[in-house]
């Protein structure tokens, strides 16, 4: 079965000149609006649902996230939400010992008892923090796709050991992928937010990048364009 046009003059696109793909990539955006996009679903879904299945309510955030990891165009990816002490987390399936790499399945899950685990509810984090969320996930699998079986089994133990260093590093993945704002915002909202659990608060301000540091990473980037004249307006 042929590829839709568009998605299939990207993957020629890709083949031939890869770097025109990246080109195609959102540069930064301080900030999405859920009401500017909604009328881009049908065109977001052309490009980018290929192999994926949405939670319908976050369909468009995950979407645009979607779209600045344009090597993940054909990779299986299922969103799911369950019961969880966190606000959510990537990962392959556990059968991925039994598949090649490029034919893994992974899976991101919310978590849909948020407001009890951790003092807010996932509906109410603002829709461009929502798309960092996404981002930060997708950051996570773009680094599981890159390793062998192997790699990957020892990476769960890695992480295990060292959460901090890859949480560290997959926000840093996030910012490379021109979603250093949405993450930024994530962070500001989980960090400023009153009714969050005290514990997680601690463990996010331990184990990730703070607003700060995120900030910082964005200033190395020249895509972002930030001007430092104006750094008292973001801490």
């Amino acid at each position: 079965m042929l590829l839709p046009t568009k998605r299939r003059l990207n993957a020629i696109l890709t083949l031939f000149f890869p770097f025109f793909i990246y080109s195609q990539n959102y540069y930064p955006v301080r900030k999405f609006v859920a009401d500017n996009y909604i009328n881009k679903t049908d065109s977001l879904r052309n490009i980018y649902c290929a192999e994926k299945t949405f939670i319908s309510h976050y369909e468009l955030p995950t979407l645009i996230a979607l779209s600045f990891y344009p090597e993940l165009d054909s990779t299986i990816i299922n969103l799911k939400s369950r019961k969880i002490n966190k606000l959510g987390y990537a990962r392959p399936k556990i059968d991925f010992l039994l598949r090649k790499p490029k034919n893994r399945h992974y899976i991101i899950i919310i978590n849909k008892n948020s407001q009890d685990h951790l003092g807010f509810d996932f509906n109410d984090i603002p829709f461009n923090a929502q798309v960092g969320f996404f981002g930060h996930e997708l950051a996570h699998i773009t680094d599981y796709a890159a390793k062998s079986n192997m790699q990957l089994l020892l990476f769960g133990f890695k992480y295990l050991l060292k959460q901090e260093k890859v949480e560290k590093y997959t926000d840093r993945i996030t910012i490379r992928h021109n979603l250093g704002w949405q993450l930024y915002d994530l962070n500001r909202y989980i960090t400023n937010n009153p009714d969050i659990d005290k514990n997680y608060l601690k463990y996010k301000e331990i184990k990730y990048l703070n607003s700060e540091e995120i900030f910082n990473e964005m200033l190395k980037i020249n895509d972002y364009q930030i001007d430092t004249s104006t750094l008292i307006n973001y801490y």
